[in-house]
C-alpha cells in the first residue's frame, strides 16, 4: 500500500472518531480531550492494520464491490466501537460506547469518512496545478 493513501485511511479514521464524538451517536470520549481520542485511533490503526477492508481503487470499483466492502467494513468498525469503548473503560481513558446501536453508527460514521478520504483524489509527485 502507497503511503498517501495510508495517510488519507490515518487521517479518515481520526477524522471519523471525532465526528462519532460529536455527532449525537452514543460515543463519548470523556473529559480529557487527549488520551480518548487517541486511544480510538490507535485501536482502529492497529484493527485496520490487520484487516485491510479498503477496495484497492474506490474511484473505478464496481458498485457491489463497495457495497460488500462498506457493509463489511461497517461491521468490523462497530466491533472496534465495542473493543476501545472497553479498552477505555479497563484504562479510565473515558471512551464509552452506549451499546451495539452506538458501536453501528459510530462505525458508519468512521467508514463514511474514511471513504470519502480515500475518494478524494491525490496529485502524483511532479504533477504541477493547472493555473
Amino acid at each position: 500500500m502507497d503511503e498517501g493513501r495510508q495517510k488519507r485511511i490515518t487521517f479518515g479514521t481520526l477524522l471519523g472518531v471525532a465526528l462519532a464524538a460529536c455527532l449525537p451517536t452514543g460515543v463519548t470520549l470523556g473529559d480529557r480531550p487527549f488520551p480518548s481520542p487517541i486511544l480510538g485511533l490507535v485501536v482502529f490503526s492497529i484493527v485496520n492494520k490487520l484487516i485491510h477492508s479498503y477496495p484497492s481503487e474506490i474511484r473505478s470499483a464496481p458498485p457491489i464491490t463497495l457495497l460488500v466492502l462498506g457493509l463489511v467494513g461497517i461491521v468490523q468498525d462497530s466491533l472496534i466501537w465495542l473493543l476501545a469503548s472497553w479498552l477505555g473503560t479497563q484504562l479510565g481513558m473515558g471512551l464509552h460506547v452506549d451499546g451495539l446501536g452506538s458501536a453501528l453508527w459510530g462505525g458508519v460514521v468512521v467508514r463514511l469518512a474514511t471513504l470519502a478520504c480515500l475518494a478524494i483524489p491525490m496529485r502524483k509527485a511532479g504533477q504541477e496545478r493547472d493555473a
